[in-house]
């Protein structure tokens, strides 16, 4: 208390006034400034973890396009399968590659449609098929732009088409 008094009338002789009203504003105001920044802060890192949220979600996004379905045994059991020489796949995925791989396998003429599938997933379908084919020494006959048909070793065909079918592997 002696304090406030000292400074109170050095502040009067100097023709200044001490206001103790002013320093308690102050306070006020400081405490209020200091409760706004936290609010701040509080809704800073609130926009930052919804941020890396949605980064996350693009990145989960990201992982789910390069999916590659682990191995499902998809051999041929089928009977009716097994006395079929021609197989007609529309695929709706990458997912179902091993199944036709397993028609390719078993020296099945497979007629694949690509119509209705995205570019994107009906390339990796045929970069995938492409390996089997390979394998089998089998050939890919185009028959349209997004139909193809993959023709066995053992089997002599004659396509009365397009005089050149590699043209379609030329874009």
């Amino acid at each position: 208390m002696a304090l406030k008094n000292f400074i109170r009338n050095l502040t009067d002789s100097v023709g200044l006034t001490y206001e103790e009203e002013e320093g308690l504003k102050n306070k006020k105001e400081s405490k209020e400034e200091k409760k706004n920044k936290e609010e701040l802060l509080v809704e800073q890192r609130k926009e930052i973890i919804v941020e890396q949220r949605e980064e996350e979600k693009e990145v989960e996004e990201d992982l789910k396009e390069d999916f590659v379905p682990p191995f499902v045994d998809t051999r041929i059991t089928d009977s009716m399968n097994e006395n079929c020489n021609t197989v007609f796949v529309n695929p709706k995925s990458f997912a179902e590659c091993r199944k036709i791989a397993d028609y390719i396998k078993s020296d099945k003429i497979v007629t694949l449609n690509l119509e209705n599938i995205e570019h994107k997933d009906a390339q990796r379908i045929l970069d995938f098929l492409s390996g089997a084919i390979t394998i089998k020494e089998a050939k890919w006959i185009p028959i349209s732009k997004n139909v193809f048909t993959s023709v066995p070793k053992n089997v002599s065909f004659f396509y009365d088409g397009k005089s050149n079918p590699k043209s379609f592997f030329t874009r």
